[in-house]
């Protein structure tokens, strides 16, 4: 895993694999065109060798070279793309994204929501987990018309007690007027403080929130906000 305040990409691996098998592929030729000299050089005049044979094994050994240089060709577009990848990254820090996401980070206090209905709801009810699973907040919402809504969470739970900053559970129960449960996506809106790759890929840091990079659905500006509830 490589954290930026400094992204840091690794091509070299590929790009010395390629090296490496291009100097034991010229290794192994440069041997093998010794033993065929050294096999015309003593065959036997009545009974010559089959060239056919050794012009098979050299096409062979063309098409292996190609297949590396290829390769090697490959290794470097790759690392183009992942270098690209990585400023592309960058470029969201200190920035304030909207991604999606079933958690939220709680900080100084608040948390940025969202929650997209895929058709007009009868009711929907914002259900806030922590880490333990456990229920701290149920929130009736009024937004309930098909589309994205944003609100901001005030991070207290259903007593009116201050809770600890930090990553909770968040989800959505909306139900239309035929008691028929509704598909919501939820997310999250908050400030990149941070960029990593994790097994290949970028992902933004909302304090200690993980969001892939692929999750991420706009960015916004720094002084946008919802409701506060």
């Amino acid at each position: 895993m490589t954290t930026v305040n400094g992204v840091g990409t690794n091509t070299g691996t590929s790009s010395n694999g390629g090296t490496n098998a291009l100097s034991s592929f010229s290794n192994n030729f440069d041997n093998f065109l010794t033993l065929l000299t050294k096999q015309l050089q003593y065959q036997d005049p009545l009974s010559p060798l089959d060239t056919n044979q050794f012009t098979q094994q050299l096409v062979e050994f063309t098409s292996v070279e190609q297949q590396i240089e290829t390769n090697q060709k490959l290794d470097s577009l790759l690392g183009v793309q992942s270098d690209n990848q990585a400023m592309a990254a960058l470029s969201f820090l200190n920035n304030v994204i909207e991604a999606q996401s079933d958690q939220v980070m709680l900080q100084d206090g608040s948390a940025q929501i969202s929650y997209d209905l895929s058709s007009d709801a009868e009711t929907a009810t914002l259900v806030i987990k922590d880490a333990d699973g456990q229920t701290v907040r149920t929130i009736p919402l009024s937004d309930t018309k098909t589309g994205t809504h944003d609100l901001t969470w005030d991070g207290k739970d259903q007593n009116g007690n201050q809770l600890d900053d930090g990553v909770y559970d968040i989800s959505v129960q909306a139900v239309d007027d035929k008691n028929v449960q509704l598909a919501v996506t939820t997310g999250t809106r908050g400030k990149v403080d941070a960029v990593q790759r994790i097994d290949g890929e970028f992902h933004l840091s909302i304090g200690d929130l993980d969001v892939p990079l692929s999750k991420v659905g706009s960015v916004r500006s720094p002084t946008a906000s919802g409701s506060s509830t």
